[in-house]
Order: C-alpha cells, then structure tokens, then sequence
C-alpha cells in the first residue's frame, strides 16, 4: 500500500522548524524522478514542476509541511544539563521521560521533569534534557551547540495485520509522503496547467514557510495535504470527528482560513461517485491554508487531510485507510481538473 524503503526514509528524516534540510534532500531525490523542474523559495521550502504544454497556464499548487515538532537548545547548565525551547504545539503530558535526539551530533536523551512533581514543559515552553554529560566541561566539549535542534527520537511501528502505523512526527511527515507517491502515479500524464508539488517549511512556528512559497508559485488554485487532530477516542468530547479508518477529512472550517465551497462540494461528489470513504470536519487551528488562501489576490483552497491520533507527541497513530482513501481523492481530482474549472473555482464568490 505505501512503499516500506520510502516510509522508513522519510519518517527516519529529521526536520525540526528552521532545520528542514534532511528531509527536504530525500523530497529533491525523489522529486527529480517525476518532475520537469525542482524550485525552492529562498527559506527552503521545495516543489517538483510538471509544466504544461499549454501557454501561460494556471498554476495548481498541492502543497503541505515538512517540518516536525521539536526543540532548540538555549542553555548550557553547571550539571550537564540542557534546557531547550519546544518549537510548535508539543502536548505537554507526553514529555516526561520521553526520548530525544539531536540529528546533528547524534546524541540520544530524555526529558527531564523541572520538579519533584515531573512536570516537564514550563510556563515559558522550555523543556530539561538529560545528553548523558555529568558536567558543564563534558558538554562543551561534546560541540553541542546553542541553536542546535532536538527531534523526538524517530518511531516507526506497523502490528501485522493493522491497518494502523505509529510514527513520531506524522504531522509533518503526511505531506511529504503523500507527494511523492501521488508523483509516482501521475508520472506519464500530462495536464493543461503547471502543477506544483511540494513541502513548506516552518509551518509549526508561525506559518513562516508558506508565505514566501505562495509567492513564488503563484497559484491560481490550491490544495493542501495537511493531518488534524481525531477526536474519536477520549471519553469526553463535544464531538466525535476524525475518527480513523474512516476515510479523509472534508474540512469545512479552520480557524484561520474558510475553505471554498465548491471545491468542497466539487470534492463530495467526487468522493461519493467513486465511494471514496470521508468524513466531515472542522479545525479550531490553524493552517498552511490560511496564506495560500490570502495572499497577492486571493487563491481558492482545499484540503485533503487525515486524522491523527496523539499528534504532536513522540507517538502519533495514523490508519492507511484513510491514507489511501486521501490518495485515490488528490489523484481523482486532479485528474478532472481543467481550466474552465479553476476559473470557476476563482469565480465562485461573485
């Protein structure tokens, strides 16, 4: 269902906001396979180009994040000891004793609790890490740098016969292996617009990548591929959505951007006349989307998301049904697009 090298690969890639170039090399290596051209903005956000044959063209942007949760280190201590800042939305109940590794100097760890309680995560959103070194002097010398980024260490689990996969940074690692095996599939087929294919950078710290990757691209229609929290298990829950197994998320509202409504709608009937499992849902978060969506003159967007559970913690559950029913929807629809379409997606406001 999802090619086992490639899903060790990119789930075993780091990429900590502000560090995404591990896992932005495994994109071009496998981009340059399908593409006519790879661009990238100049804060390393990165797209693989299927140009069309058709002058001046419309320009379709499928797009999502590559970077994980993580931390940055901010502080040396006298007992050998770091304090790191987290970098995105970590839940903090997840922490305590949780394995940590620094990509850059291979150094394995574990979060420390700030008190005799174990809490883990401060007030100012730093964490305590334990490297092993007894002393400020083993630390040093270790090259361990301020600034350097710290990554839950990577967890890739699949039980036999379970349709479910445990990975620590599934929020950040959908996007990039979505793409590439959506690539794979549209190798041969050509289309009446530019199509732009790829991943953002330093979405978990403020949305920063995406901004300058819009306009770069310049889309006239977009598509993001991003996971959102599934509220299909705790006992109490105002409503139960995103449940896994149950097919993509038909998102209708995020906090930051309103979703096309007929793309949605665009996107439903696709789904229903090919019974393709979804589901409806609605994010109190925010998204990629949001600057897709505003920025130069406006650029009509969709998702094509999945729910995750335990997102943005050191194990987070993903189902490959709802994988494969994300994936049959972005090639489907794609594969209907034309430019009458996208005009009328632009137009669907006036």
């Amino acid at each position: 269902m999802v090619d086992k090298t490639l899903l060790n690969e990119v789930i075993n890639a780091p990429g900590v906001s502000g560090n995404e170039k591990a896992i932005s090399q495994v994109l071009r290596n496998e981009f340059k396979k399908y593409s006519d051209e790879i661009i990238y903005d100049n804060l390393g956000s990165i797209y693989a180009v299927k140009k069309s044959k058709q002058k001046n063209a419309p320009h379709v942007l499928i797009s999502g994040h590559m970077d994980e949760v993580g931390f940055i280190i901010k502080k040396f201590n006298e007992n050998g000891t770091v304090k790191a800042l987290s970098l995105g939305e970590i839940n903090k109940n997840c922490l305590l004793g949780t394995a940590v590794l620094l990509p850059a100097r291979d150094l394995h760890g574990t979060i420390l609790g700030f008190d005799v309680e174990g809490n883990a995560l401060d007030s100012k959103g730093d964490v305590l890490i334990d490297f092993g070194f007894s002393n400020l002097n083993e630390l040093e010398e270790s090259d361990i740098k301020l600034g350097d980024r710290v990554s839950f260490l990577p967890v890739l689990n699949k039980n036999e016969n379970s349709s479910k996969i445990f990975a620590s940074n599934w929020n950040g690692r959908y996007a990039p292996l979505m793409e590439i095996e959506f690539l794979k599939e549209i190798q041969n087929e050509s289309f009446d617009f530019d199509l732009f294919v790829g991943c953002t950078v330093q979405e978990q710290v403020g949305l920063r990548g995406v901004q300058t990757a819009t306009n770069l691209v310049k889309p006239d229609l977009g598509i993001v591929l991003d996971t959102d929290q599934a509220f299909d298990y705790q006992e109490k829950v105002d409503d139960r959505i995103g449940c896994l197994g149950k097919g993509l998320l038909v998102n209708f509202y995020d906090k930051t951007v309103l979703p096309n409504r007929l793309l949605i709608s665009e996107l439903k009937k696709l789904c229903r006349n090919k019974r393709i499992p979804f589901q409806f849902y609605y994010s109190m978060e925010g998204s990629d989307a949001a600057w897709i969506n505003k920025l130069r003159t406006g650029c009509p967007t969709l998702f094509i998301n999945v729910p995750i559970r335990n997102m943005n913690t050191p194990n987070s559950v993903l189902d490959l049904n709802d994988f494969s029913s994300a994936k049959e929807a972005l090639l489907d629809f794609v594969g209907e697009l034309n430019t009458d379409k996208i005009q009328s997606f632009k137009e669907e406001n006036r």
